[in-house]
């Protein structure tokens, strides 16, 4: 009788040490969802940008951007164009026909209808988006993907977004 019990209770201990890795995938995918929008101490998103702090106009710091220089380190500013409807996790940043996507890595949220103008403390890069994550953003903006379109995109990895009046 010893024997029989064995392969259950051995059939046993192996479902209940599955659970944690159940339970750590459920965490992980709840770790994607981006926070409710939520205003900082100085009324902005994500980190405080420091008043004093001095911002570059988006198309000047996109004109540093070169083979030496993939990427800026600062505080940009322009003109809020699309937001993320979905989740607020990402915004466009514009400065005449110049643009740059704001990433915020799901630390933080945007409300859905920010707008206006807006200076935003990150890094600013040039990266070329793989078919997946093209597809991916084109979804997101609500227009259909084109294979044939440049798939180089400016972003900021953004620690902090601040509306300006």
């Amino acid at each position: 009788m010893m024997f029989k019990l064995a392969p259950l209770a051995l059939a046993l201990i192996a479902l209940t040490s599955l659970q944690p890795a159940f339970a750590e995938d459920a965490h992980a995918e709840a770790a994607h969802a981006a926070p409710a929008p939520s205003v900082n101490a100085a009324g902005g998103y994500g980190e405080v940008i420091p008043a004093e702090a001095k911002s570059d106009a988006l198309g000047a710091a996109l004109g540093r951007l070169d083979a030496e220089h993939s990427s800026v380190d600062g505080v940009f500013s322009g003109r809020v164009g699309k937001v993320c409807q979905k989740q607020g996790c990402w915004m466009q940043l514009l400065d005449g026909e110049q643009s740059a996507r704001v990433m915020t890595q799901h630390k933080f949220a945007l409300p859905k209808d920010f707008s206006g103008n807006a200076v935003v403390s990150g890094k600013l890069e040039r990266i070329e988006l793989s078919e997946k994550e093209a597809k991916h953003m084109a979804e997101d903006q609500g227009q259909s993907f084109d294979p044939a379109a440049s798939r180089v995109e400016y972003r900021i990895q953004a620690l902090g977004v601040a509306g300006l009046n």
